[in-house]
C-alpha cells in the first residue's frame, strides 16, 4: 500500500516539473521580443514594444496610477512615462484625476486603446493557433481547461 502511495507522489511530483517547465517555455515564448514584434506586426498596430507592453499593462489594471505599474512591472515610473505620453498622443489611454487624491492621476485605456487592444489579442490568438496547427481539437480544448484553471488558481493566490 506504502509504496503506491509514494508512487503516486512520484507520478505528481514529476508532472508537477514538466508543467513548471513548460510554463517557463511558453512564458519566455510569450515575452520573447521576437514574439511579441510578430504580435505587433500581425495587429496592424505601429507601437514600440515598450508602448505595446505598457498598453497590455493598462488594459490589465486600469484605472491604475503610473506607479502602481511601475512597481507591478518592477521598473523605475520615469521609464513609463515616455510611452504613457505616446500612447495618450495616439488617444489609446487617458489620465484623470485620482477621485482618491487629486494630486494623483490615474490612467485607463480608452475606447480606441480598446479597439487597439483588440487587434492585439486576435493578432496572439492568430500566433498561438500557428502552434497547434494539426492538434486535435479535443486537445486543444483539454489544454484551454488545464489552463484556465490554473490561471484561477494564479489569481487566488496572488
Amino acid at each position: 500500500m506504502e509504496g503506491t502511495a509514494g508512487n503516486g507522489n512520484d507520478r505528481q511530483r514529476e508532472a508537477t516539473d514538466r508543467v513548471a517547465a513548460a510554463l517557463a517555455t511558453v512564458g519566455n515564448w510569450m515575452f520573447a521580443p521576437a514574439t511579441r514584434r510578430r504580435i505587433m506586426a500581425a495587429s496592424g498596430l505601429e507601437l514600440s514594444l515598450g508602448d505595446y507592453t505598457l498598453l497590455a499593462q493598462i488594459s490589465l489594471h486600469a484605472p491604475v496610477r503610473l506607479s502602481v505599474l511601475a512597481e507591478l512591472m518592477e521598473v523605475d515610473k520615469s521609464t513609463l512615462s515616455p510611452p504613457a505620453k505616446r500612447l495618450e498622443a495616439r488617444g489609446f489611454i487617458e489620465r484623470r484625476f485620482d477621485p482618491a487624491d487629486a494630486r494623483a492621476k490615474l490612467v485607463s485605456v480608452t475606447r480606441e486603446g480598446k479597439l487597439a487592444i483588440r487587434e492585439l489579442w486576435k493578432a496572439r490568438t492568430t500566433a498561438v493557433a500557428a502552434l497547434m496547427e494539426g492538434w486535435e481539437p479535443s486537445d486543444i480544448e483539454h489544454l484551454a481547461d488545464g489552463l484556465a484553471a490554473f490561471a484561477e488558481a494564479i489569481k487566488k493566490g496572488a
